[in-house]
C-alpha cells in the first residue's frame, strides 16, 4: 500500500514538472518573436492580437469563401507595412487567399490594425476530412520590430457527394417544377388601375379637347369656341367686322340650343329649357347686352379685346354644354 501511494505521489509531481516546463517553453517562444531592444532602451509592450475565425467549423464545401478578421493593437513603436501582409493569391493545400484588406485607426498611444483575410476552398476530397486555413505571419517594423503569428484554423470539409460520379448518378433526382405564384389579386388591381387611368384620360380629353371628331364633343358652343379661337389667332387686324363675326358665332350657338332665334328677353326661357347653363346666367345676360351695344352703338371699341373675352366665354359655355362646369 505504501509503495502504491509513493508511486502516485511521484507521478503527480512529474506531471507538475512537465506542466511548468511547458509554460516556460511557451513564454520563451513568445518573447523570442519580439526583437531585443538596444542597450539602455525601455522595453515596449508587444502588439496584442485578436483573431475572429469563421463561425462554423463544419459543413464547408468546395468553392466556399471563409473570412478571418485579425485585429492588432500595436504601440506606436511598431508599424505594420503593406508589404509585410500575406500575399493575395497565395495557395496552401488547395486553400487560396483571394482577398486581403487592411485598415488602420491611429489612437493616442497605439494604432489599431484590422486585417480582413478571405480564403476560398478549392481542395477536393471524396470523404469528410479536416483541412486548415494556413497560419500567417505579420511582421512589424519601426522603432522596434516584432513578428506575430496568426495560427492555422481547422475545419471539416464536406464533399458534395460521397462516393464519386457513380454514386452521384444513382442519387440524381428529377427536376422539380417551380410552383406558380397566385397572381389573381394582382391582376385585379392592375385591371382596376388601368380602368381608372383610361377613364381619367378620357375625362381629361373630354373636358379639354377642342376636336369635333370624338362623340359628344361636336356641340354648338364647342364649334363656336373653335371658330373664335381661329379668329383670335388670325393675323388680320381685329376691326368691327371681325367683332361682329365673333358675336354671330355665339348667337348661332345660342339659337341652336334654343331652337329659334334668341334675344335678351328669352334668357329666362332658355334657362328653363337648358338648366345646365343656369350658373352662367349673369354672363349670358352681359353677353346679350354687350352684343346689342356692339351692333347698334356707334362708339368704337377695342375689337381685339372683345374677341379675346368672347373666346373665354365660349370656353365656359362649352364646359356647360358638356356638363363639366
Amino acid at each position: 500500500m505504501l509503495k502504491q501511494i509513493s508511486y502516485q505521489t511521484n507521478r503527480q509531481a512529474l506531471q507538475r514538472l512537465l506542466l511548468v516546463a511547458s509554460l516556460l517553453g511557451t513564454a520563451t517562444n513568445v518573447v523570442a518573436d519580439q526583437a531585443a531592444p538596444a542597450a539602455g532602451t525601455a522595453l515596449t509592450p508587444a502588439p496584442v492580437v485578436k483573431v475572429t475565425d469563421p463561425p462554423s467549423t463544419y459543413g464547408v464545401h468546395i468553392g466556399d469563401v471563409l473570412s478571418r478578421t485579425v485585429v492588432v493593437d500595436a504601440p506606436t513603436a511598431y508599424t505594420l507595412a503593406d508589404n509585410a501582409l500575406p500575399k493575395k493569391g497565395s495557395k496552401h493545400d488547395g486553400i487560396e487567399l483571394v482577398d486581403v484588406a487592411l485598415q488602420s485607426k491611429p489612437q493616442s498611444d497605439h494604432t489599431q490594425y484590422t486585417l480582413q483575410l478571405k480564403y476560398q476552398v478549392f481542395a477536393v476530397s471524396t470523404y469528410p476530412s479536416v483541412m486548415h486555413l494556413p497560419a500567417e505571419k505579420l511582421t512589424f517594423t519601426g522603432a522596434q520590430a516584432a513578428t506575430l503569428e496568426v495560427p492555422a484554423w481547422g475545419f471539416w470539409f464536406s464533399p458534395l457527394v460521397t462516393g464519386g460520379t457513380a454514386t452521384a448518378k444513382k442519387n440524381l433526382l428529377p427536376e422539380f417544377k417551380t410552383p406558380l405564384i397566385e397572381s389573381r389579386a394582382d391582376q385585379q388591381r392592375l385591371g382596376l388601375f388601368l380602368t381608372v387611368l383610361v377613364a381619367s384620360l378620357a375625362a381629361l380629353l373630354y373636358i379639354n379637347a377642342d376636336g369635333h371628331w370624338l362623340p359628344f364633343m361636336g356641340g354648338a358652343f364647342a364649334r363656336a369656341h373653335r371658330q373664335l379661337k381661329r379668329l383670335a389667332k388670325s393675323s388680320t387686324p381685329k376691326t368691327a367686322v371681325e367683332e361682329k363675326k365673333a358675336l354671330v358665332y355665339l348667337h348661332q350657338a345660342f339659337n341652336q340650343h334654343y331652337g329659334a332665334n334668341i334675344f335678351a328677353r328669352d334668357i329666362e326661357e332658355f334657362m328653363r329649357l337648358r338648366p345646365g347653363f343656369k350658373g352662367m346666367q349673369s354672363e349670358i345676360t352681359q353677353f346679350f347686352a354687350a352684343s346689342n351695344q356692339s351692333l347698334y352703338d356707334v362708339k368704337t371699341r377695342d375689337s381685339q379685346q372683345v374677341i379675346a373675352q368672347l373666346v373665354q366665354l365660349s370656353k365656359q359655355l362649352r364646359d356647360c354644354e358638356r356638363g363639366v362646369a
